[in-house]
């Protein structure tokens, strides 16, 4: 059960909300001061904090302080009076996740506690770091701390599904950024055409549809963290517009007149061999160099059996909170079937199986028969046909498909990108 901190001096107010939370399967505890919430949080183990801003001992913000200096990331939620509006503000940036303005009414309430247990900010979208017990994966997250506070440039590769966002999220949430804007790029949305426009935004009038002046991604990221999703689906010009301003750390608008400095750090990840992609000139090895100071490897969930069972409770225990269902956990032919599963599409594809199986669950644990595995196909002979012309027209569907995105095309058609790519090489199709 999701397990909820209360620090309010208003004790009516503070048992009315147990009573809101008790109704949607949660529990929680009560505190009146700073002093007694940071004593339970030493000794106690909660899933979200919910606190006032004004106590009789300080501010509510002692508390976001307190979990900053002990590198907690725990989740917290600000009520405020209207007057306090700024000083709310303030303690988003600090760390809270949201700030609700009082009265307090119990359905507004609720779906913003469940939306953050669920495992994202109601503002930013963000991901909430699942924990994992394998010793590999324990020995990435030493490796990620380790150089979290060191402001250079991080490239994290692991297979698709497998959590680098996680990782991004947890470096940037262990430094001194951490209070600053973290900025996720989907670099398969990025064109060439329109990459100085989506890195550095641009002026009124720069050119045909552009009505208003608009920032960029630099911009929205200053101070913060540019997340690079996917960096390989960069078209090569893309790749050497970023280049330059990660060179010059300054950059201008489209069609403006005047030179901005920025101050991000970047962080970037790859489902594919990079090294592969240079060797190929597919990578720019200049860009390389300036995103990878840094490698961190995520281990595949198939090659870590022991974290499938914690995530999975952990996943039933938000999809229980998101569903509002009371789901008590695992048939034990459910757990023997999650363990003995390859999890070729990693964590991604167990959060998408515990949750169809939450949902479709009526009773008080999940049997086996709601675990619905996909069949996946082999990658390297999914492409199997009987003549390269066949193969050819295939790949130009794909292609078509994909809006000449190249990792999607892989996708579609089951085979790997650096596949794909050769087969294109091959057919004539580059």
């Amino acid at each position: 059960m999701i397990r909820i901190l209360i620090v309010e001096d208003d004790i009516v107010l503070s048992r009315t909300v147990v009573n809101w939370l008790k109704a949607s399967k949660m529990s929680a505890e009560c505190v009146t001061t700073v002093r007694d919430g940071l004593s339970h949080l030493k000794t106690k183990d909660y899933d979200l904090i919910l606190s006032d801003l004004r106590l009789p001992d300080g501010s509510g913000i002692k508390i976001l302080d307190w979990l900053n200096e002990q590198h907690k990331n725990l989740p917290v939620i600000i009520m405020t009076k209207y007057g306090d509006v700024p000083t709310a503000v303030d303690a988003v940036k600090r760390g809270a996740v949201e700030f609700i303005e009082k009265p307090v009414y119990d359905i507004p309430l609720v779906e913003t506690i469940q939306k953050v247990i669920e495992g994202r900010t109601p503002n930013s979208g963000e991901t909430k770091i699942i924990k994992r017990v394998s010793r590999a994966y324990q020995e990435l997250v030493r490796s990620a701390e380790l150089v979290a506070d060191h402001n250079i440039s991080v490239m994290i590769r692991g297979e698709s599904g497998a959590g680098k966002e996680h990782i991004a999220h947890l470096l940037h949430d262990r430094s001194k950024r951490r209070n600053m804007p973290f900025v996720k790029v989907d670099c398969g949305t990025i064109t060439a055409e329109l990459a100085a426009s989506a890195f550095f935004g641009h002026v009124k009038g720069a050119f045909t549809g552009a009505d208003t002046n608009t920032t960029g991604l630099f911009h929205e990221a200053d101070g913060g963290t540019l997340y690079f999703d996917e960096i390989g689906n960069l078209p090569i010009e893309a790749q050497r517009v970023l280049l330059r301003v990660l060179q010059e750390r300054r950059y201008m608008p489209v069609g403006g007149t005047k030179e901005m400095s920025c101050d991000v750090r970047i962080i970037a990840a790859t489902n594919e061999d990079i090294e592969q992609a240079v060797e190929d000139k597919r990578f720019r090895y200049d860009l390389w160099q300036r995103v990878d100071e840094y490698s961190l490897e995520v281990p595949s969930l198939g090659d870590c059996p022991e974290d499938v069972l914690p995530l999975a409770e952990e996943l039933l225990k938000r999809y229980n909170a998101k569903f509002q269902r009371s789901i008590e956990g695992f048939a034990d032919e459910a757990r023997e079937r999650l363990q003995s599963h390859s999890w070729p599409g990693n964590v991604r594809e167990l959060k998408n199986i515990v949750r169809r199986a939450v949902v479709e669950t009526t009773g008080n644990v999940i049997e086996a028969d709601r675990l619905k595995f996909k069949p996946v196909p082999r990658k390297e002979d999914a492409l199997t046909l009987k003549d390269d012309g066949e193969e050819k027209r295939k790949i130009e569907r794909a292609l078509a498909k994909a809006n000449s995105n190249l990792s999607k095309a892989a996708e579609i058609l089951g085979i790997s990108r650096p596949t794909l790519y050769k087969k294109m090489e091959m057919l004539g199709l580059r």
